[in-house]
């Protein structure tokens, strides 16, 4: 039986069954965490296992990088698909494929093998991603949904700062142990089958919902998100990738000191998510969320990249996550606000495929100017210097709109 969308009796049972909807549907990010940090501490030790594998030293990091690229080149097609078939259907599926695909390496034993599993692995989680951040628009409106796509960042941070821990445990038992972990999305398959409704049979609810709830396509406007996306993207990865070796250039050699300044930049992620949340999405337009998390993530990167010792460059990506936990959820705000009910679907996974493209080229982009420059500390410091310079146009141009507007 669907549950609808509204009632007009027994607000406190509304909240509550809201809740258990969003509750299931943020559970889902895990799809999207899983991929990249469950495995990452057994990568040494796969690349031993297939030793005498031509190239194995390319091959084994394409294992943590394939699931991003099959993401980046499906997400939009398979949200379009969810816009025809329901989503349901495609999310369910999605979490079994995923189950399946993700603990395969436990038996396989070829390298070519496991990289055709983990292709299927980014097929399951550009669904899973696109599909979740889909129903998050179909269900809610207004600061409710601003606040549960900020919890879906939140989660996720949280989420990779778990699996990492438990890579690192289950690392102990051998490189195939921590696929395991891929197991758990078949605990929330059942669970989305029984809690969620597909809203291709609430279309109608949804659709009379307020004008600025459902506000016409626009092309340019889905390739302006797109293009911000990647930005988000290309920003997002900077830290993850470069920090461990900027603390090494500055004589950090202990895992246990370079993993704290990774645990902080989560803290600060999480921290910006809460704070977009609960005080900015409700207070700021998107022009203004996006100004200041471009500020906050600018002076991160220019704290890092001025560092001279571990403390102020922990201190840097620490407030640079502050920064990246108010833009990720504002990108996907903006997005879900501006894209109709028949159309989310796809222009969902046409922002969510640029945001893992920008993921992707980040890596490729920074190092190939660090080849240029000749060191990350002034590369990273570049970057928030842009990103200062970025705020101030979206600033002037924002006051030059408003200007227009009054003498128009």
């Amino acid at each position: 039986m669907h549950v609808p969308l509204e009632r007009r009796d027994g607000a406190p049972a509304r909240r509550e069954a809201h809740f258990l909807h969003a509750l299931i549907l943020l559970s889902t990010v895990i799809c999207g965490t899983l991929a990249p940090t469950v495995i990452g501490p057994v990568l040494p030790a796969m690349q031993q296992h297939f030793a005498d594998v031509p190239n194995i030293e390319t091959l084994v990091p394409v294992v943590v990088t394939m699931p991003m690229f099959v993401l980046g080149a499906l997400a939009m097609v398979i949200g379009a698909l969810s816009d025809k078939i329901g989503r349901k259907r495609v999310l369910v599926g999605s979490l079994v494929l995923y189950a399946l695909a993700g603990t395969a390496p436990l038996w396989l034993d070829s390298i070519h093998a496991i990289l055709a599993s983990r292709a299927l692995v980014g097929l399951a989680e550009a669904a899973a991603m696109t599909v979740s951040t889909s129903f998050i628009g179909d269900y809610f409106t207004g600061a409710q949904r601003d606040r549960y796509a900020a919890l879906q960042v939140t989660v996720a941070s949280t989420s990779a700062f778990v699996f990492n821990l438990m890579g690192g445990l289950l690392g102990a038992y051998g490189w195939r142990a921590p696929f395991v972990a891929y197991a758990l999305p078949l605990l929330l398959a059942p669970l989305v089958q029984i809690f969620i409704w597909d809203t291709r049979g609430a279309a109608p609810l949804a659709q009379s919902r307020s004008v600025d709830d459902e506000p016409e396509f626009k092309p340019w406007l889905l390739a302006l998100i797109c293009v911000a996306a990647f930005g988000v993207g290309m920003v997002f990865m900077v830290v993850p990738v470069h920090l461990s070796f900027m603390l090494v250039q500055l004589g950090v050699h202990a895992t246990g000191s370079i993993g704290f300044a990774y645990a902080m930049n989560s803290v600060g992620i999480i921290a910006g998510t809460l704070g977009f949340g609960w005080f900015i999405a409700s207070r700021c337009s998107v022009v203004q969320q996006f100004v200041l998390g471009t500020v906050v993530c600018g002076l991160g990167f220019v704290c890092m990249g001025a560092a001279h010792d571990a403390s102020v460059l922990t201190l840097g990506g620490a407030v640079n996550g502050v920064g990246c936990g108010i833009v990720l959820p504002a990108l996907v705000s903006w997005g879900l606000r501006s894209l109709p009910y028949a159309r989310r679907g796809f222009g969902t996974g046409a922002f969510t495929a640029a945001q893992f493209i920008g993921y992707f080229c980040s890596p490729i982009i920074v190092m190939g100017m660090v080849m240029h420059f000749g060191s990350r500390f002034a590369v990273v410091q570049d970057w928030g210097l842009a990103l200062f310079a970025l705020a101030a146009l979206c600033v002037a141009g924002s006051l030059l709109r408003v200007r227009r507007l009054k003498l128009g």
